[in-house]
């Protein structure tokens, strides 16, 4: 677990509001012993006579409307300041509490709409409110024209994130509205250079097996310029979902995993020849279209980036790629390493042994002239 979620549960213990983390249940068990379970692995025991007054006095007022301070005057004469504060710290060591007085700087609606988002971090951090806060305050950006950027961008929006920008050239994407109070803005691809500044992650979506390539080309080597954060999340036609690699710098690009899924295909040259005809417009670009399999996708990218943007967790597509069988349900993790020959992120010609550019051979062998694959 990282190191924050150990650190004292506000910046001032006296005017914390304690109160029960969302999973703790208690048991009693007996009039001399009671448990206070956090999960079906993990308890407290607490055995003799103050058990009691915890249970009828102590339990009830640890509800996140009162300070430390105000418990221990609404429990004057029945224990004694010292020992009121050794109970409230053992629990917090235990991770029992958590400070709710970062709850009041929240709206009404969302502390209805993120109710279970709360419940899911206290599992890691004391101080869930506090990330709460700091998702409410961030911007991500969705790159796509597809009903996988729509489910993408719900998805998301449950994840508490404080604004989206939906980057697509329908104009019926300025319909989508969101339940959530999250602030939803449609954004012209022309904007692109505009919006990615500042954004905490950008997110590109790619539905199909051969549209919407040369976006995402574009898109990585905006991300590497302005030095943005992004990933990719990818449906194919075989029902195969592909998330990541996540971009942070001096990992793996969206080109360096283009160039090495390519390079391991018999069919490399037929794979850039329906590529390159798709991109030009002489063939119409295909996707799934079913809604389910999107879903499901957008929600296992959504869990990622809730990881990513909290900390709590390392992602695991840092450098990496997720592939989901979403019919079998099977799934793998392939590390994706930085190709040297990348046109995106790699060495630049003059650095190589060889000091090809991309206008002399096309580095992800699809199509050469003739004269020049003539020997």
């Amino acid at each position: 677990m990282p190191s924050q979620a150990l650190q004292p549960m506000s910046d001032s213990f006296e005017s914390s509001r304690p109160r029960l983390a969302p999973a703790v249940s208690v048991v009693q068990d007996g009039a001399d012993t009671c448990y206070l379970m956090m999960t079906g692995k993990e308890l407290l025991r607490c055995h003799g006579p103050l058990v009691p007054t915890l249970m009828t006095r102590l339990l009830p007022l640890l509800d996140g409307t009162r300070s430390v301070a105000e418990i221990r005057e609404a429990l004057e004469g029945t224990l004694e300041a010292e020992r009121v504060e050794e109970v409230l710290r053992l629990l917090l060591r235990h991770h029992l509490l958590l400070d709710a007085g970062p709850e009041q700087e929240l709206s009404t609606q969302e502390r209805a709409a993120f109710g279970s988002l709360l419940a899911l971090l206290a599992r890691s951090t004391p101080q869930p409110y506090r990330v709460l806060e700091r998702l409410r305050r961030m911007r991500l950006v969705v790159v796509g024209d597809s009903e996988l950027a729509r489910e993408v961008v719900e998805a998301l929006a449950e994840c508490a994130v404080g604004a989206i920008d939906l980057v697509s050239p329908r104009e019926a994407w300025a319909e989508l509205k969101l339940e959530l109070p999250v602030r939803l803005r449609h954004v012209d691809p022309g904007q692109l250079q505009n919006i990615v500044p500042g954004a905490e992650l950008v997110i590109g979506v790619q539905d199909g097996e051969f549209n919407f390539t040369r976006q995402m080309r574009e898109l990585n080597r905006l991300c590497l310029r302005l030095g943005v954060s992004w990933l990719q999340v990818r449906l194919t036609l075989e029902a195969e979902g592909w998330l990541g690699p996540l971009h942070t710098p001096d990992t793996a690009c969206f080109e360096c995993m283009d160039l090495r899924m390519k390079s391991n295909l018999r069919t490399w040259r037929e794979h850039g020849l329906h590529e390159e005809q798709v991109e030009q417009g002489l063939l119409m670009g295909r996707r799934i279209g079913f809604r389910p399999l999107q879903r499901q996708l957008a929600g296992a990218l959504a869990v990622e980036v809730l990881l990513h943007l909290t900390g709590l967790e390392t992602s695991r597509l840092v450098g990496r790629s997720l592939v989901m069988d979403a019919l079998s349900q099977e799934s793998s993790l392939h590390p994706v390493l930085k190709h040297p020959g990348c046109p995106a992120c790699g060495r630049p010609p003059e650095a190589r042994l060889h000091p090809w550019g991309e206008e002399d051979i096309r580095l992800d062998r699809t199509l050469l002239p003739d004269s020049a694959a003539a020997p």
